[in-house]
């Protein structure tokens, strides 16, 4: 039994392995992470498997309550079928890697992967297992909270996502959604320009049903993306 970790922006998740089946994925916020240790001290594993993109405090708290060693993943040039065309691959952040690793064993054509939390990144996979890199951009909190930090009117909450909004709270919600989702669609008209097809979409992180309604084309919702591609190493080291 292998013990699976995706320590984000803002919540560490986890869950257990067995070579075939995920445990339920649990998840505490930063701010509890003292109570890891009693989640975890009677845990039976032979292996902890993490990716951290959060602070290395994060990373200590997580290594002090891990109840055997824990192997810290990072983004490779190349794994599980999948070659790596990131620039400089060490500056890659673990979570985008493994969730094109997880996207890789649930899609075999071309693929674009939306995760939607605190930011919202975008990756690229062709169905020749070419991960081609992607978009960072801030996500649907991040990008109201600069509004309302950065301007003397818009300190407000968000309403609701409109055609054509005809109040500010309604433009709020409007403009940041339309902002990610214009981002995506973009990401996707350009692989299928490049490779003469529609690719497939996923949507994973905690906005991924905020944003798939707004969206053009199809998307599939996978949650705990990153907790699959972790099994996906584990299975394969």
């Amino acid at each position: 039994m292998k013990l699976l970790i995706d320590a984000g922006n803002s919540r560490v998740k986890w869950a257990l392995w067995d070579g075939e089946s995920l445990s339920p994925v649990q998840a505490l916020p930063h701010a509890d992470l003292g109570q890891l240790a009693a989640h975890w001290h009677s845990l039976a594993v032979d292996a902890v498997l993490a990716a951290n993109v959060a602070s290395s405090s994060v990373r200590a708290a997580i290594a002090d309550a891990a109840p055997c060693a824990v192997q810290w993943q990072r983004a490779q040039p190349a794994a599980l079928g999948v070659c790596n065309h990131y620039r400089q691959v060490a500056e890659q952040g673990a979570d985008r890697w493994l969730a094109v690793l997880g996207a890789r064993q649930l899609c075999a054509g071309d693929v674009v992967i939306a995760s939607a939390g605190t930011a919202l990144t975008i990756e690229v996979l062709t169905a020749d297992g070419d991960y081609l890199g992607g978009d960072i951009l801030p996500g649907y909190r991040l990008m109201l909270q600069a509004l309302a930090r950065n301007t003397a009117q818009l300190d407000r909450a968000a309403g609701q996502v409109c055609d054509f909004p005809q109040g500010t709270e309604d433009a709020l919600a409007t403009g940041v959604v339309d902002a990610l989702c214009g981002a995506i669609e973009r990401v996707v008209r350009r692989l299928a320009a490049q490779r003469g097809q529609a690719p497939q979409v996923l949507l994973t992180g905690g906005d991924a049903a905020l944003l798939r309604p707004h969206l053009p084309f199809d998307a599939r919702i996978v949650d705990n993306l990153v907790i699959y591609g972790l099994a996906n190493v584990a299975n394969g080291s």
